[in-house]
């Protein structure tokens, strides 16, 4: 009989010992229902909606910059720097192209942000005169790219001159007012699709979650690699690699790509974090990525926190350049490519980690998938 019971001793020991062993070493499942009605509550009062009414701000103050324009000195660096808060602002809307932003009649990445710009179309609109925004053979030669090209590409006394032109006035008021018609459209419709978005739940295609997350991972691809990697030579298309080409650069007649680039970074770090427009930390993504237990396999441990110190890693090193892209490219490259690295590293941390925990599915890609 004690032969018996130490034979079950044993037994109990050993599948005791494997259990602690097990649940040890292992993290936590994830659990099976995580509620993001505080998410989207969040980024639709504190974030989306505050954002759009700020851009809407700052594009009338650019019109009336324009207006006051009076071919002084002073008046043409006070519609410069009105020009460059208004396209910062910018970088903090391009993540939200779902929803109203992406109706046809808004479309706002393509109508107000494609770049590089085309200047002889820019020109031949103007000498013409015979030009519509509307028609998508346009998208190339509006919105900020080409403000930036208007109002930065040559020499002060030069812009003086050209700006002497009734028809190159006109244009610069024409670009303005259809980014402020396109943008008053979207603000106005969030009145109703607020709920629409709080209300789509789960996790197929047409939810809000599928929606954001796309958007979100595919802004974040547009700067890696539109923004950075393309004009330095570090992307590729169909697997060929691409040499570096300055004239890709965004805002290349401002010099402005690098700090717009950071701007971009701090907005989707922000809805990241959930943090708003008024500076009150809210729910985002890594609140929900804590109730997961989410766990990187990109560095070892928490994936809420990897993404977040890599989030400080990428603004430091962009931080790092005293100069425009361009400038860089052409002097600096090798301490382009570690920054290049860095928000490389990112990629799969939001592409595999963070959409495995979201349980969605990529639906937007870049061409190559760098």
């Amino acid at each position: 009989m004690a032969f018996i019971l130490m034979i079950r001793f044993i037994i109990s020991s050993f599948v005791l010992g494997l259990f602690l062993l097990t649940s040890s070493c292992c993290p936590e499942p994830p659990v099976d229902e995580v509620d993001y009605n505080d998410l989207f509550v969040n980024m639709a009062d504190n974030i989306i909606v505050p954002r759009y009414a700020e851009l809407q701000t700052e594009l009338e103050e650019l019109e009336e910059s324009l207006d006051l324009y009076e071919g002084t000195d002073l008046s043409l660096l006070l519609l410069q720097n009105q020009f460059k808060v208004a396209y910062h602002t910018w970088q903090k809307v391009s993540v939200f192209e779902f929803g109203p932003a992406a109706e046809y009649s808004a479309l706002l990445r393509a109508n107000c942000n494609t770049f590089p710009t085309n200047n002889s179309k820019i020109e031949a609109n103007i000498t013409s005169t015979e030009y519509n925004l509307d028609f998508p053979s346009n998208y190339e030669a509006k919105g900020f790219p080409a403000l930036d090209y208007l109002l930065f590409h040559t020499n002060t006394t030069d812009l003086h001159n050209e700006l002497e032109s009734e028809n190159r006035l006109v244009y610069l008021r024409d670009c303005i007012t259809d980014m402020q018609d396109r943008l008053a459209s979207v603000v106005l419709a969030w009145d109703s699709y607020r709920a629409t978005f709080i209300g789509a739940i789960g996790n197929d295609q047409n939810s809000s979650l599928s929606l954001f997350f796309n958007q979100y991972l595919y802004d974040y691809e547009k700067l890696k690699r539109d923004k950075f990697a393309l004009p330095a030579g570090f992307a590729t298309a169909f697997g060929i690699p691409l040499n570096a080409d300055v004239t890709m650069v965004e805002a290349p007649y401002s010099h402005m790509s690098l700090d717009l680039m950071i701007t971009n970074l701090e907005s989707l770090e922000a809805i990241y974090l959930g943090v708003g427009e008024d500076g009150v930390d809210g729910v985002g993504i890594f609140d929900k990525l804590k109730e997961y237990n989410a766990q990187s396999t990109v560095v070892e441990g928490d994936l809420a926190e990897a993404i977040k110190t890599q989030f400080v890693i990428c603004k430091a090193e962009i931080s790092n350049f005293e100069n425009d892209l361009a400038t860089e490219i052409e002097t600096n490259i090798d301490a382009l490519q570690n920054a290049s690295s860095e928000l490389q590293k990112m990629v799969p941390m939001l592409k595999n980690d963070m959409r495995s925990y979201l349980s969605v599915t990529v639906t937007l890609t870049d061409s190559d998938g760098d």
